[in-house]
């Protein structure tokens, strides 16, 4: 699809009855389009009114979708919102954190974290105690999914984008925390109903912790995090009983070109994919920009030795990842390329920023019935984007769906990246026999 240049700084979409499509930008409005058409109409927004914070933040990124009974949206933070003709009614003020958004038959669901009144908080008590919300139809709200360790991993992981939600049926949601283990569905009564465990899809878990989450805010180290997790970025479901799970993973290049990282003087650990044997020589994530904490794997053949043992005696591990300064990442990747390009024989860049090798991102698509969830049939790689920082937004009218891929890297450009620009496709999705 070719969306209006209004429309650039997409971050969620929705179908509408009309076949038009709900689009929300990170910044700006909820705005209405009509594939096909050269315009796009504002729909709702907050700037301009009294909602505080949520109004000069301005951020759309998170759509429950639209109907009769009025659209509901939200921000990453600040607050869920209905709107019901000229008026804009605040669900829940203080959810803070929005992970992600559904809306069905006037039934609304949260992932998210909402802030402790001052007077009731306790030490260290910041959040209430659910990660997701139910608003019935008249506006009411209840704890859905309690948390099992006070929040603390939902908002760690708060930039990495984890949660996902979805009305699976009319009176049944699917809620993945994400940064919390498990997939948990509810009734609208708030029962639940089932678990699901997600190693069953292949997805890994998420190993962020506080420590991590400064880091994650950093673009280059949570495009590199990410690479090497499987999670799931959407679910979509067709009201017929079928539910489809996007589960996000990095490319096979990637894959071949991140199995080790160094994390300590003379060893190794295997990466996400396992023991290939050998190091592989790969930068993960640098970032040069004044001392910002950076993420960095190399080639342990690579690294002039004096250069190698001062980093591992002076860096700290994420996760795997050598965690340093930019200054010091931008002169050891300076000294790493010019042994290599001595030994090669050509000339040094003068950047100091490493190459990638050309890599993909991939979704796989993993079926399963709400009547069944342990049986699942797997479409590998099913959607695939060039880009490093790519995330998914999917929705389903019928067999009819919408993907919106968004992101800003080009991996097979290294170093390079382009204009922030969403990408709009139009697919069939169907299970099969």
């Amino acid at each position: 699809m070719e969306p209006p240049d209004e429309l650039a700084a997409a971050e969620d979409v929705r179908w509408q009855s009309d076949g038009s499509l709900l689009v929300g930008l990170r910044q700006d409005a909820v705005y209405s389009w009509t594939p096909g058409t050269p315009e796009a109409r504002l729909v709702v927004t907050l700037a301009g009114t009294t909602h505080g914070r949520a109004a000069r933040y301005g951020n759309y990124s998170r759509l429950g979708g639209g109907s009769a009974d009025g659209l509901v949206f939200a921000g990453d933070l600040f607050g869920v919102y209905r709107q019901q003709g000229d008026r804009i009614n605040v669900l829940k003020a203080n959810l803070e954190i929005v992970g992600d958004l559904d809306h069905h038959a006037g039934w609304t669901v949260a992932v998210g974290l909402a802030r402790q009144p001052e007077p009731s908080r306790g030490p260290g008590d910041i959040w209430e105690p659910y990660v997701a919300w139910l608003f019935d139809t008249e506006g009411g709200v209840r704890g859905l999914l309690p948390t099992r360790d006070g929040g603390v991993a939902l908002d760690s992981c708060y930039p990495a984008e984890l949660s996902v939600t979805r009305f699976v049926a009319d009176d049944l949601v699917l809620v993945i925390p994400g940064a919390e283990p498990g997939a948990f569905l509810y009734g609208t009564d708030g029962m639940l109903r089932a678990t699901i465990d997600l190693r069953a899809l292949s997805t890994s878990r998420p190993d962020c912790g506080p420590e991590q989450k400064p880091l994650l805010y950093e673009e280059e180290f949570r495009t590199a995090w990410l690479s090497r997790h499987r999670v799931i970025d959407e679910v979509a479901a067709n009201g017929r009983g079928d539910i489809f799970f996007f589960v996000r993973h990095a490319g096979e290049s990637w894959r071949a070109s991140s199995a080790w990282a160094p994390t300590g003087a003379g060893r190794t650990t295997a990466g996400p994919y396992g023991d290939r044997g050998r190091p592989v020589a790969v930068e993960e994530s640098v970032g040069v920009v004044g001392n910002t904490p950076t993420a960095v794997a190399f080639n342990l053949e690579n690294l002039p030795s004096r250069e190698l043992v001062e980093l591992l005696d002076e860096a700290g591990s994420e996760g795997g990842l050598i965690v340093i300064d930019g200054d010091r990442a931008a002169q050891l990747v300076a000294a790493a390329k010019a042994q290599a390009a001595e030994k090669e024989g050509f000339e040094v860049p003068s950047s100091p920023i490493s190459t990638r090798p050309p890599v993909s991102v991939c979704w796989d698509i993993v079926h399963a019935r709400v009547d069944d969830l342990s049986r699942i049939s797997t479409a590998s790689c099913a959607v695939r984007s060039d880009l490093a920082d790519a995330r998914l937004r999917v929705d389903l009218s019928g067999d009819r769906a919408v993907l919106l891929v968004r992101g800003a890297t080009r991996l097979a450009s290294a170093g390079v990246t382009r204009p922030e620009a969403a990408e709009f496709f139009e697919a069939r999705l169907r299970a099969g026999s």
